[in-house]
């Protein structure tokens, strides 16, 4: 795999747009690369080649000492537009260290994910299947599409602010965070002291009651605490992340709701959010464990 410098990003970002939303990871991440900002510390962007490329990784730099798991494993987004060569490139030996546990986050389900699957079962080590249908399971991903310009705008409800989340509150968010560990608060500490873009309603007394952050130009956690909900504060903070993401250059900002979780998938619709018809698109996260 090439790792790819700066002139190189500059050109592949020219030809993701062809394939959006499938390259709308890897787009902001070469985005917020090229800009210097929210970058995760102790990563690279590689290809399989260049220019002309079937596969963009962002993957932890081996034995780097500054890279911070999210939320356990080693974390790798992929792209790929040319699926008819990905099963070859996984068998290469730069590609990831298959020796250590690895979570592919949001893959395409219907192409790249069993590729990786196939990969999988030919190392013969144990997957965790995060494509479960089980309510207390990971789901397949429902893609939405946020952008201001087709969003419906909520006001903030009188007696409550809508602010920046500062670091104090990393360990309140980890804590309700449903995949959060004690591993994963180094994680929101770094994405709150680096000013990642992230949304926040605080009551009157500083007490944060909603949020919603972003990584890598996605939107991730957004909660609301159980005392306040049905106010439309997840709304406001969907609004206002979505408008804070697209001034950084993107097309748009994303994220992606399991298929069972019927209140979030209202409360998008609700917002104006567009959905990716799953048919065309979807995700999935592949978690790979090796034997002990």
């Amino acid at each position: 795999m090439i790792v790819l410098t700066r002139d190189q990003l500059e050109q592949i970002l020219k030809t993701l747009p062809e394939y959006y939303p499938k390259s709308l990871q890897l787009d902001a991440i070469i985005r917020n690369r090229l800009a210097g900002s929210h970058v995760w510390p102790g990563t690279e962007i590689v290809a399989d080649k260049f220019p002309d490329y079937s596969v963009i990784l962002h993957r932890p730099i081996k034995g780097s000492h500054d890279y911070l798991p999210c939320p356990e494993h080693n974390s790798v987004t992929l792209f790929c537009r040319d699926i008819s060569r990905l099963e070859d490139i996984v068998r290469r030996k730069d590609f990831v260290d298959w020796s250590k546990g690895v979570e592919f986050f949001a893959v395409s389900r219907h192409d790249v994910y069993p590729c990786l699957w196939k990969q999988s079962e030919e190392l013969e080590n144990s997957v965790e299947n995060h494509d479960s249908e089980e309510p207390d399971g990971i789901d397949l991903g429902i893609v939405h599409l946020l952008n201001p310009s087709y969003l419906v705008k909520s006001e903030v409800p009188e007696g409550f602010r809508l602010g920046e989340i500062p670091e104090c509150y990393a360990e309140q968010c980890n804590r309700e965070w449903h995949y959060g560990t004690p591993n994963s608060l180094s994680f929101f500490k770094h994405i709150l002291r680096d000013k990642f873009p992230a949304s926040g309603i605080f009551t009157q007394d500083d007490r944060l009651v909603a949020y919603i952050f972003s990584c890598e130009g996605g939107m991730f956690n957004g909660y609301v605490h159980p005392e306040y909900r049905g106010r439309g504060l997840y709304q406001v903070v969907n609004y206002d992340l979505a408008g804070k993401l697209v001034a950084l250059g993107q097309p748009c900002s994303w994220l992606f709701v399991k298929r069972w979780n019927e209140p979030s998938l209202n409360s998008y619709r609700k917002l104006g959010a567009k959905k990716v018809h799953p048919d065309e698109f979807a995700v999935a996260w592949f978690e790979y464990e090796p034997k002990k």
